[in-house]
C-alpha cells in the first residue's frame, strides 16, 4: 500500500506520512530511492519537514489547549501524567528522544507544551532530532534494499537458514509443551 502511494504522490505521500506516522513511509521511500525510483535527499527533505512541521505543531497545540485537552480527556489526562513525570526527570534526553520512541512519537510533543516547556528550548531539540531521524530512517530503507539486492545472489542458502532456524524452533516448541510441567517449591510443601 504504501509504495504504491508513495510511487504515484512522491514526494508529498513522504511529506504526509511523516507528518501522519512516518517510519514505515519513509522507510518504503528511502528503499525505493536505491531502486532509482525516487532521490534519497529529496526524500530526506519532505520526511525532515514533515516531521518537524508535525511537532512543532504538536507542541503548540500542547501549550495553548493542554488543560482543556486534560479536561475534554479524562484517559489523556492519565497517562500524560507519567509522561510529564518522566519528562521532568529526563528533560532534554526525552525532548530529543522522545520521536524515536515508537508509540510516543506523536503525544509527545502535546505533553511536552503542556509541560512549560520554552519554544526555543523545544525547538533547539527538535529540530536536530528530526534531522537525525530523516536521514537515519530513509537511510535505513535504501541500505535495507541494498542488503536484499546483495542477498538475492544467495537467497537460496538464506531461505534454507530460515527453514533450518524454524525448523528448530518448531522441535524446541513442541519439546517444551509436551514435557510436563515441573512442580514449583510452594506446590511441593503444601
Amino acid at each position: 500500500m504504501f509504495e504504491y502511494f508513495i510511487q504515484s504522490y512522491g514526494y508529498y505521500a513522504v511529506f504526509l506520512f511523516a507528518c501522519i506516522e512516518g517510519e514505515v513511509a519513509v522507510l518504503t521511500a528511502g528503499f525505493l530511492c536505491r531502486q532509482g525510483l525516487m532521490s534519497l535527499q529529496a526524500v530526506m527533505f519532505f520526511a525532515f519537514w514533515g516531521t518537524l512541521i508535525t511537532e512543532q505543531s504538536l507542541f503548540f497545540v500542547g501549550r495553548t489547549h493542554g488543560e482543556k485537552l486534560l479536561k475534554k480527556y479524562p484517559k489523556f489526562a492519565e497517562k500524560s501524567a507519567n509522561a510529564i513525570e518522566f519528562l521532568r526527570r529526563y528533560n532534554a534526553a526525552f525532548i530529543f528522544g522522545s520521536r524515536f520512541i515508537y508509540g510516543i512519537r506523536n503525544i509527545s510533543p502535546l505533553i511536552i507544551g503542556m509541560a512549560g516547556i520554552t519554544p526555543l528550548k523545544f525547538s533547539s531539540l527538535n529540530v536536530p532530532a528530526a534531522l537525525i531521524w530523516s536521514v537515519s530512517v530513509a537511510g535505513v530503507g535504501y541500505v535495507f534494499a541494498d542488503v536484499l539486492e546483495s542477498a538475492k545472489e544467495h537467497m537460496q542458502y538464506i531461505q534454507l537458514g530460515a527453514l533450518g532456524i524454524l525448523l528448530v524452533a518448531l522441535v524446541y516448541f513442541l519439546y517444551r509443551k509436551k514435557r510436563p510441567k515441573r512442580q514449583t517449591t510452594e506446590d511441593t510443601t503444601r
